[in-house]
Formats: C-alpha cells, sequence, structure tokens
C-alpha cells in the first residue's frame, strides 16, 4: 500500500473517531478526484467511500454532509456515515460515505432523463430554510451579472495591448448585446428567493439505481440559483444528447416544478453561456498569465485546447446572441489572434 493509504487504513482502525475501529478494512480501490483523495474500502458492513480534501476541506466537507443527509433518505444521495474535521493521523479532514452501485447516466435513455428530471426537480423544490450554507455559484441573475460583468474592462485592455481586431471587435459585439438582455432581465427576477442546488451537476456525478437518479459530489451543495444549475447542465452536456431530447427533458423538469417564470429565466441563462464560458476562460487565463512564469508556460503547453475551446464558444455566443454566424475567414483569424494573446499579459 502507499503511504497515503497506510494512513488512511490506519486511521479507520485504531483512531477513536473512526465508525470502524477495531474492525477489519480492506483497501478495496483509490483514486484522485479534482482537490481530493478517495478510498474503497470493505467492511463487515459493506463497502465505503473514504474522502480526504486537498482544498477548501472544511466547507466541502461540510456541504457534501449536510446535502447527503438530507437526500439520502430519499435515495438520491449516498449516506454519509462521519465526518471528521481533525483525523487522528491524515493531514487533511475526511467525510466517510456508502459506496453506492448504479449504471451510468445515459441522455440518450428516455428512462435516465426522466429520472433525472424527477430527480433534479425534487432537489429544487425543497425548502430552502433546511440549509443555511450558499453554493460557491451565483445566487440570483444580479450576483451572476455582478461577477462576471467585472471582467469585462481588464479583457477589454488585454485585447487591445495584443492588437487583435476581430477578437476585440467580436467581444464588443457580444457585450454590447449582452448588457441590455441582462439589463432587462434584472427588474423582472435579479434577485429572486435562492432554492437548494445540487451544486455540481454533471453526467458523471448522476448514477440511476433501480429507475432512480442518484447524485454524487455534493461539494457545492448549498442555496443557489436552480435556473442556473438547469442551464449550465443543459450547456456542458450538450453534444451528448440532441436539441429535441433536451427540449423533452426540460419540459419534464418544468411539469415537476411548477413554478412561474423559471422557464424564462433558465432560458437567459442559456442564451448567454456560451459568451459567459468563452469571458470566464479568458479572463481566468489572463490571470494565470500575470500569476508566474511557470504558470505561463504551462499555458502555452496546452495552447491549442484553449484557442479550439475559447473560439467554439465565441463562435456559438455569436450565433445565440444574434450577432450572426462567423464566416471561416472571421473564425481563422479569431483562432490566430486567440493564440496570439497568450504573449500578452497586463
Amino acid at each position: 500500500m502507499s503511504d497515503p493509504t497506510t494512513a488512511i487504513h490506519t486511521y479507520l482502525t485504531t483512531a477513536p473517531t473512526s465508525g470502524f475501529l477495531h474492525q477489519p478494512v480492506e483497501m478495496v480501490d483509490h483514486w484522485q478526484g479534482r482537490d481530493n483523495l478517495l478510498w474503497r474500502v470493505r467492511t463487515a458492513e459493506g463497502d465505503a467511500v473514504v474522502k480526504m480534501y486537498l482544498d477548501a476541506g472544511q466547507v466541502r466537507s461540510r456541504r457534501q454532509r449536510v446535502g447527503q443527509q438530507l437526500f439520502s433518505a430519499f435515495g438520491l444521495a449516498p449516506e454519509p456515515l462521519w465526518e471528521d474535521r481533525t483525523p487522528e493521523g491524515l493531514p487533511r479532514q475526511v467525510l466517510v460515505y456508502r459506496w453506492a452501485e448504479g449504471e451510468s447516466l445515459d441522455l440518450a435513455d428516455p428512462l435516465h432523463r426522466d429520472a433525472l428530471a424527477e430527480g433534479l426537480a425534487f432537489i429544487h423544490r425543497q425548502e430552502p430554510e433546511l440549509v443555511q450554507r450558499f453554493s460557491p455559484h451565483p445566487i440570483n441573475l444580479a450576483t451572476f451579472w455582478q461577477i462576471w460583468s467585472a471582467s469585462e474592462e481588464a479583457l477589454a485592455r488585454w485585447v487591445t495591448r495584443a492588437s487583435a481586431p476581430g477578437l476585440s471587435s467580436l467581444l464588443d459585439s457580444l457585450w454590447r448585446e449582452t448588457h441590455p438582455l441582462i439589463g432587462q432581465a434584472l427588474p423582472l427576477f435579479g434577485e429572486t428567493r435562492p432554492a437548494l442546488i445540487h451544486g455540481e451537476m454533471s453526467v458523471e456525478n448522476v448514477l440511476i439505481r433501480r429507475g432512480r437518479c442518484l447524485f454524487l459530489d455534493w461539494e457545492f451543495f448549498g442555496l443557489g440559483d436552480p435556473a442556473q444549475e438547469v442551464a449550465r447542465f443543459l450547456f456542458y452536456s450538450g453534444p451528448e444528447w440532441s436539441e429535441a431530447e433536451q427540449a423533452a427533458w426540460l419540459e419534464r423538469y418544468l411539469a415537476a416544478m411548477n413554478e412561474p417564470v423559471l422557464e424564462e429565466r433558465i432560458q437567459l441563462y442559456r442564451r448567454v453561456f456560451p459568451f459567459h464560458a468563452a469571458t470566464n476562460l479568458l479572463h481566468g487565463l489572463l490571470q494565470e498569465l500575470a500569476a508566474s512564469a511557470a504558470a505561463a508556460q504551462e499555458l502555452a503547453d496546452h495552447a491549442e485546447m484553449f484557442v479550439e475551446t475559447a473560439a467554439a464558444s465565441l463562435a456559438r455566443a455569436a450565433q445565440d446572441l444574434g450577432t450572426g454566424p462567423l464566416s471561416q475567414e472571421d473564425q481563422a483569424q479569431l483562432r490566430a489572434e486567440l493564440a496570439d494573446l497568450l504573449k500578452y499579459t497586463l
């Protein structure tokens, strides 16, 4: 066993705070998440997952435990066993919960899609007073816009310094379309009441078990904007199912919610998300470039992926926001300017 695995095994079998104290524990599997290390273990009581957090662990483990506690009773989350903020012999806090079996979510399967719509709507319908902690995502449109629009000036200065006229013109036109779109919506539903959201909805974070959804990875659970969560899921899972399937799924979800103007809120987010994704990527890269030479070199090593991702998001944004499809010549110029952008910082 590797050193971290040995330390986890020792903790599970000898720490006074362990729920498996003095029990035989078999280490079955080990893998790494984005900001955590995970182990599957086997005990006389069944299999469990031990999750050790590497970043903002105290907040994330608390969010996940609360979400699991609330929804495991309904079969929508794995059952949490215990949380240990100061585990003996370990450098970081851990959360231990039941291992869950199930099928991978297949968006091509109509039964899976229906189960997902019903399960997600069930989470969103619960009383927000059940929790006090906010999800890291913006809680409403007003907050979403406040955070997003703050990047506009820095991006304009960066693109101007890089002498990227095509990119500069495209960004200007997309911001011009976005400002009135958001401005008209803010008085109507800019500060809607927060609701419970899963926080990290993705195909990978859902299993199908006995015809129902089981949601994994509740680290971003809390109060948030369900319209934003649905739109974000539809945007990032888009290539995996057709527009007709997405429309039918959304109709099923909305029927389960029965909430006025929710569809209008979702469609607004869906319209601006491609541009939001592109500007978030650009602004994140600008911050990375300014951070260190090592970060700049790492970005240069992945320049092709950055260029393709940003160009695709901007092209879709132009389509969705009504500035028109980009010609092949415009797209070629856009890719060239995006590649050149990595040479400049503010």
